[in-house]
Parts: C-alpha cells; structure tokens; sequence
C-alpha cells in the first residue's frame, strides 16, 4: 500500500495519457516505498509522473491498469479534493483469488479498477 495526499493521486492519474495515445490502454504504476511513478505499458521506462508517498509505506508493488477505468477515480478523486486535498488516500493491488483491481480508499469510501498485469502479486494469482 502506498499512502499519497488525495492531491497528489488526482494530480498523478490526471496526467495518464488518453486512449488514442497509447499504443495498447495501460497506465503502469510503480510505487518503490517512497513513490508512485506512472508510465505506459509500451514504454515501461519513460515515467510520464510522480507522486511523493506520505504517512505509512509497504512493500514495493507494480501494476498495469486499463486507462479507461481510472476516469471514474479521477471523478472521484476531483469531489474529495475541495474539502480533503491534503488528507491521505491509501492506493494498493487487491487481489482475492486473483489481482483484480488496484484500490483508492479515503474516508471509508474504496474506488477500484480492473489490472492488466501485477508482476508482484504471488505467481498464482497473477491475471
């Protein structure tokens, strides 16, 4: 899990690029303890944005989710920001049976969407 002001997410995700500039509809996100970086899928190395992490850090994670779902975060993300900009979110991959969604929760409210690839869940779970 990777904890970022609400701020901060919606300002990363805001800059994923659009649909018709990717060549495959991924937006990877790779958090290292101290941040979440964003690319695309088909250029894993270029790093598009960042977000500084804050408050408590987990392991490093990555995963690879479909840039249409992450509108409805960004959604949102926009209505939290005018009263709780600064109060942190918490963004991790979820998986049950298998990695299903990458999650945002603030607030007792959890925004998910749906994940391509996540190269650090366990090996059975991998989509």
């Amino acid at each position: 899990m990777a904890q970022l002001k609400i701020r901060d997410l919606y300002e990363l995700l805001r800059q994923a690029p659009r649909r018709r500039d990717l060549e495959q509809d991924g937006i990877r996100l790779v958090y290292d303890g101290t941040a979440v970086d964003m690319s695309t899928a088909d250029a894993p190395d270029t790093v598009i944005a960042r977000a500084d992490t804050c408050g408590f850090t987990t392991e490093p994670w990555e995963v690879t989710a479909y840039r249409t779902g992450i509108t409805s975060t960004e959604v949102w993300l926009r209505i939290l920001i005018s009263d709780h900009g600064d109060h942190l979110i918490d963004v991790c991959p979820f998986w049950a049976s298998a990695p299903a969604a990458i999650t945002s929760t603030a607030g007792g409210h959890t925004a998910a969407y749906p994940v391509i690839a996540c190269p650090t869940a366990p090996e059975d779970r991998r989509p």
